[in-house]
């Protein structure tokens, strides 16, 4: 009989026995926002930092307390080593080049996603086999207390078979707060999505195949994309459906952002509040039903930033301690993740079938 209590569903990741300081390279936004207080708030030591704007390493250091800015990549590997972790917060295309120079036997958080395409991120993961380095991916989306609730309800047989997992958003990102995005070839899928990807592979697997479109729109006309159709194939018993619109503008009423996990015996529905208003972010609300009884709502412990992002650091401190057996987001999962959005574009790219036309002179419907 399958435990039916809500209430004590997993939603944290354990702290290493050992916290290992931490060496940051790279000083951006996402490690302001989110790195740093998530590993002040868990208590995982930040030792170092370096960027190549050192002007912006020496004020993040002042912010949160960091006691050594290093003056070259060379330097902050050095003080690493492989006693401490790496956390590399780069762009994808440098990753690569930044992996080739982390010493034999070194621990690395790499900041998603792996590398600009999956042929990147293949060679990355043979730099790391190469060099003998434990390496994760910050999917950290897995590891949001809503979702480590979700699966662990799965795991515990709540929903039975899953039959159906459907993400809608009708939300306003703000993509002008990115001055790279419109040089990009690709935007809503690899940036966001890749996210949702990512964490459904981890509920169901490896799809089948992918189909895909993403759209323009008329406010962000010099960008790629801003919203995305997409549906993944687990073949005749799994609906599986992404409908990703970033421009909703008549908001906020019929604003929406949720995640739906629909099994025979139960389901999970989640009102992602932090995409409601990106700018002011809400909580998230987590319900779920099972065998009939009514919906529950789950309290949740913690939300995606900061607590998600300290969680992935410590199930890759935990297994590279051997605390853990499984380091969730390897990058050789993280590879099959960058080929399925490999696979999105491509199908974006390609189209869907067209219809035949009817026959010369046949009657038509009005």
């Amino acid at each position: 009989m399958p435990d039916t209590s809500f209430a004590d569903l997993r939603q944290s990741w354990p702290m290493p026995s050992q916290r290992r300081s931490i060496t940051i390279i790279g000083c951006g936004g996402i490690v302001r926002d989110a790195h740093l207080p998530a590993y002040r708030k868990m208590g995982l030591p930040v030792v170092g930092v370096f960027d190549v704007e050192a002007a912006a390493a020496r004020q993040l250091a002042r912010d949160f307390d960091i006691p050594v800015v290093h003056a070259s990549l060379d330097e902050a590997i050095a003080a690493c080593s492989t006693e401490g972790v790496f956390d590399l917060a780069l762009p994808p295309t440098a990753v690569l080049e930044t992996a080739k120079r982390l010493p034999k036997g070194a621990t690395v958080l790499i900041q998603k996603p792996l590398g600009p395409d999956g042929a990147s991120a293949r060679e990355i993961v043979a730099a790391l086999d190469e060099r003998e380095i434990v390496a994760a991916t910050n999917f950290q989306l897995r590891f949001t207390p809503s979702m480590l609730a979700i699966e662990d309800a799965v795991r515990r047989g709540l929903f039975g078979e899953i039959v159906d997992v459907e993400i809608h958003l009708a939300v306003y990102m703000p993509w002008e707060l990115w001055s790279f995005i419109p040089k990009m070839p690709a935007v809503e899928i690899p940036l966001h999505s890749i996210h949702y990807l990512d964490w459904i592979r981890g509920l169901l697997g490896e799809p089948d195949s992918v189909y895909a479109k993403s759209v323009k729109h008329p406010r962000y006309a010099g960008q790629a994309d801003a919203r995305s159709s997409i549906i993944l194939d687990y073949g005749e018993r799994v609906r599986c459906a992404l409908s990703l619109n970033h421009t909703y503008g008549h908001g906020p009423r019929h604003t929406e952002a949720t995640i739906r996990v629909e099994g025979i015996k139960g389901a999970a529905h989640l009102s992602v509040g932090y995409l409601l208003d990106y700018l002011h972010p809400q909580p998230e609300r987590l319900e779920i039903c099972h065998e009939g009884q009514a919906w529950a709502e789950v309290p949740l412990m913690g939300e995606r930033v900061p607590d998600s992002f300290a969680y992935v650091m410590a199930n890759l401190q935990r297994f590279a301690a051997g605390e853990d057996e499984r380091l969730v987001t390897n990058v050789g999962d993280s590879l099959h993740t960058m080929l399925l959005v490999d696979a999105a574009l491509k199908s974006s790219r390609l189209g869907g079938v067209v219809p035949e036309p009817p026959l010369a002179g046949a009657a038509t419907r009005p």
